[in-house]
C-alpha cells in the first residue's frame, strides 16, 4: 500500500494552488470578525452566504499585513465613511496562500471602497423601505416636542468629549436657562454600540414620565464609527421610541438612518444642546410677544372704550334733550288743554253752584236759628246750676269763717291770753328755752321783748308757789 505524510499532501496542495492561482483574485465576501493585533495587522473571518439564507456557505481565513494595512485602512474608512466591521461585505483583492502548518487562508492585497459604498447604500435603502413598510418610519418624528423640555435624558460614553460640551453649553448658557440631564452610559463605537445603545432606551422607558426628550451623543469619533447607527435594529428602536429623540452624532457629511427616524438631527453636541435652549428662547420670546399683544390689545380697547364712551354721553346728552323737549310740549299741551277744560268746567257748572250757594245760605240760616234756641236754653240752665252751686259754697265758706274766728289768735289775746316767741317761733315748752334767750311776747294790744335770767323745771301744778 502507497501513502504519504501528511507534510506531503499539504505540500502537493500548496504548490497546486500556487500554479493554479498564480495571480491575485478579486473576491467578493461579507466579514465575519475584525481583529487587528498589536503589530499592526488585521485579521479576518470571511464568509460567503446565500441572499435567502443566513447560514454561511463557505468560511476563509483573510489576513491584512501591517505594511498593506496601514495604507488600506486610512484610504477604505476616507471613502466610505466606515471602519471594516462585522456584517459589511467587502470586494478585496487577493492570493490564495496554503501553508503546510497553517492551512489556507487569504493575503489581501487591496480593497475596492467603492462596492462596500454601494452595498451600504443598498443595505440602507432596504432597511428604510423596510421602515416605511412597517409604518414606523416617522413615528418619532410624529410626536410633539415639550413646550420646555428641561428633563433631558442622555445616551453617550461618559469619557466622550462631545457629552462634556453638551453639557457645558446646557448648563453655562447666557440666558439662566435650567435644565436637568441624566446620563445613561453606552458604548458609542464598535461591535457593541447597537446593543449598548438600545439597552440604554430600554432603561430610559422604564422612567418615561421623569423626562422630556433623549439626546444620543456620539462626539468624538470618526466618521468610520458610524456603521452601528445604520442598523435596523437601533433605528427601529429609536423611532418607536415615545420621547422625542435628538441625534447629535457628531458628522455632518453623511446622514444615518437614525438620524433619518429621530425626531430632529443636529450636527454636534453643542448643537444639541442649543436647540433645548432655543426651545426656551421662542418660548420666552413668544410670552413677550403675547405680552406685546395683551398691552396693544388692552391700549386699543381702552380707546374704544372711550371713544365709545363719549358717544354714549354725546347720544345720552341728546336723547335726554330729546325727552325732555318731548315731556316740555306735552306738559305745555296738557296745561293748555287743562285750562280750557276748566274754564268749561266752570262755565257748565257755575249756573250749578249759584242754585248750591243759595241752598247752602238758607240751610246755614235755618241751622243757625235752631242753634240760637238751643243756645238760650243752654244758657238758662247754666245760669241755675251755677245759683245753686254758688248758695252752697257761700254757706260752706260761712261756716269756714265761723270756724277761724273762734281759732284766731286775735281773739284768744283779747280773753286775756298772750303768745311768746323765740325766733319767730311759738315756744310751747319751757325746756326750749335757755338762759339768755330773748323772748317776744305778743298781747291784745302790743309785745313786750323780755330776756331769760333763770329757768325752771319744776311742775307748775306740783310747786305754784315758787
Amino acid at each position: 500500500m502507497d501513502f504519504i505524510s501528511l507534510f506531503d499532501l499539504n505540500n502537493r496542495v500548496r504548490r497546486v494552488l500556487k500554479d493554479q492561482f498564480a495571480e491575485p483574485l478579486w473576491i467578493t465576501a461579507e466579514i465575519a470578525s475584525v481583529l487587528e493585533n498589536r503589530s499592526g495587522h488585521c485579521y479576518l473571518e470571511l464568509v460567503d452566504k446565500c441572499e435567502e439564507e443566513e447560514n454561511p456557505v463557505a468560511v476563509a481565513k483573510g489576513t491584512i499585513w501591517a505594511f498593506t494595512y496601514r495604507m488600506l485602512k486610512p484610504y477604505f474608512e476616507t471613502t466610505t465613511g466606515r471602519r471594516l466591521e462585522k456584517g459589511m461585505k467587502v470586494l478585496i483583492q487577493a492570493e490564495v496562500v496554503f501553508h503546510e502548518l497553517y492551512g489556507f487562508s487569504l493575503n489581501i492585497k487591496d480593497i475596492d471602497p467603492t462596492f462596500t459604498i454601494g452595498d451600504i447604500e443598498r443595505t440602507r435603502r432596504e432597511i428604510i423601505e423596510q421602515l416605511e413598510q412597517e409604518g414606523i418610519i416617522d413615528m418619532n418624528q410624529n410626536l410633539e416636542m415639550p413646550l420646555l423640555p428641561k428633563n433631558v435624558a442622555v445616551i453617550s460614553s461618559p469619557t466622550a468629549a462631545g457629552l462634556g460640551d453638551f453639557l457645558d453649553q446646557l448648563h453655562n448658557n447666557s440666558y439662566g436657562y435650567k435644565f436637568h440631564v441624566k446620563l445613561f452610559p453606552a458604548v458609542m463605537q464598535g461591535e457593541k454600540t447597537t446593543e449598548s445603545v438600545i439597552a440604554a432606551l430600554d432603561r430610559i422607558y422604564e422612567y418615561e414620565e421623569l423626562f422630556d426628550v433623549v439626546v444620543i451623543i456620539r462626539g468624538g469619533g470618526g466618521q468610520a464609527d458610524l456603521g452601528s447607527f445604520d442598523s435596523y435594529d437601533m433605528a427601529a428602536n429609536v423611532a418607536q421610541f415615545p420621547l422625542p429623540v435628538i441625534a447629535g452624532i457628531g458628522h455632518e457629511r453623511d446622514e444615518t438612518i437614525v438620524d433619518r427616524v429621530a425626531f430632529v438631527r443636529v450636527k454636534t453636541p453643542t448643537a444639541a444642546a442649543a436647540f433645548l435652549i432655543e426651545r426656551f428662547q421662542d418660548f420666552e420670546a413668544r410670552i413677550d410677544e403675547l405680552k406685546e399683544d395683551f398691552w396693544a390689545g388692552a391700549d386699543v380697547l381702552v380707546v374704544r372704550a372711550k371713544n365709545r364712551q363719549q358717544m354714549l354721553a354725546v347720544e345720552v346728552k341728546r336723547m335726554t334733550q330729546r325727552m325732555l323737549d318731548n315731556h316740555i310740549n306735552r306738559l305745555r299741551l296738557y296745561s293748555h288743554k287743562s285750562g280750557q277744560a276748566a274754564r268749561l268746567f266752570v262755565l257748565n257748572y257755575q249756573g250749578r253752584f249759584g242754585a248750591i250757594g243759595v241752598r247752602l245760605k238758607n240751610g246755614v240760616e235755618s241751622g243757625f236759628s235752631r242753634s240760637s234756641l238751643a243756645m238760650q236754653g243752654y244758657v238758662e240752665r247754666i245760669k241755675r246750676q251755677c245759683r245753686i252751686l254758688f248758695e252752697k259754697d257761700l254757706h260752706v265758706l260761712e261756716l269756714a269763717e265761723t270756724k277761724v274766728k273762734y281759732v284766731d289768735p286775735k281773739n284768744v289775746l283779747e280773753r286775756g291770753y298772750s303768745i311768746t316767741r323765740l325766733n319767730g317761733k311759738a315756744v310751747r315748752s319751757i325746756e326750749s328755752v335757755k338762759v339768755g334767750d330773748v323772748l317776744e311776747t305778743s298781747l291784745v294790744d302790743g309785745w313786750v321783748r323780755s330776756v331769760v335770767e333763770k329757768e325752771n323745771y319744776k311742775c307748775f301744778n306740783k310747786d305754784r308757789s315758787e
